[in-house]
């Protein structure tokens, strides 16, 4: 799963990774430059507000959404944070999931996203999780108006089971697209869940980092610096 993303990136930024997928498809954005919501976040969490993309009349949006889908026909707003992650295997069959599929398809932009190696029952090792390319991430995701938060928009994000890029740390990734097929699953009228597959998506690099990410109140570029091991050397014993 992922319960933690960086979005650390300007409107220009991701501009430029959707722009050649927009010309060939001859559509425009709404995404011209920055602001409030384009602000680093190095600790996005549930129910934090981020900048999602949606196709709407022939138009790519930027749609600020609360990560953590709340169903319309839901009257309990905590129940999103539940609902972060959509499982690809059974997205078109959940209740809470499957109304969303067809029309309400959307792409989640990141720099990347945090994973836990929890193989110690001691204690569990965060890694930053990014495109091996050095691209934005642009993650599948399906999103809701949810009544209970006064039609505020919520969202999903997709996940998939690892390969061998993320595979030894965690079961499951999230559903990451390249540019030209994160505009066929927001646009096209057919959900094309094709994408799902891992061998035609991005691949995955990973490095670890500090346990400060574990706790939602840090929330600073220092998170993404590599983990430093400090071994403790202990002098020997000795008579003189």
């Amino acid at each position: 799963m992922c319960g933690r993303f960086v979005g650390a990136f300007s409107a220009e930024v991701l501009m430029e990774e959707m722009s050649e997928a927009l010309s060939v498809a001859n559509m425009t954005t709404t995404l011209v430059d920055d602001g409030p919501l384009f602000a680093p976040n190095y600790n996005t969490a549930p129910t934090h507000i981020v900048p999602i993309l949606r196709h709407e009349d022939s138009v790519v949006v930027v749609d600020p959404m609360q990560w953590g889908l709340v169903p319309a026909w839901s009257k309990d707003p905590s129940v999103g944070s539940k609902m972060i992650n959509a499982r690809s295997e059974t997205i078109t069959e959940k209740p809470s999931f499957r109304q969303s599929v067809p029309g309400r398809r959307c792409i989640i932009p990141m720099s990347g996203f945090y994973e836990w190696d929890r193989s110690d029952p001691k204690r569990k090792v965060p890694y930053f999780v990014t495109r091996a390319d050095g691209h934005v991430m642009l993650v599948a995701g399906i999103w809701t108006p949810s009544p209970a938060l006064d039609g505020r928009h919520t969202f999903s994000l997709i996940t998939r089971e690892s390969v061998e890029d993320l595979s030894y740390i965690h079961s499951r990734s999230p559903v990451e697209l390249y540019a030209h097929d994160a505009l066929e699953w927001m646009c096209n009228p057919v959900p094309p869940l094709e994408l799902f597959q891992p061998e035609i998506q991005p691949r995955f690099v990973a490095r670890k980092v500090s346990t400060l990410v574990n706790s939602v109140r840090n929330n600073s570029a220092s998170l993404l610096e590599d983990f430093v091991e400090v071994i403790e050397v202990k002098e020997p014993d000795t008579l003189f």
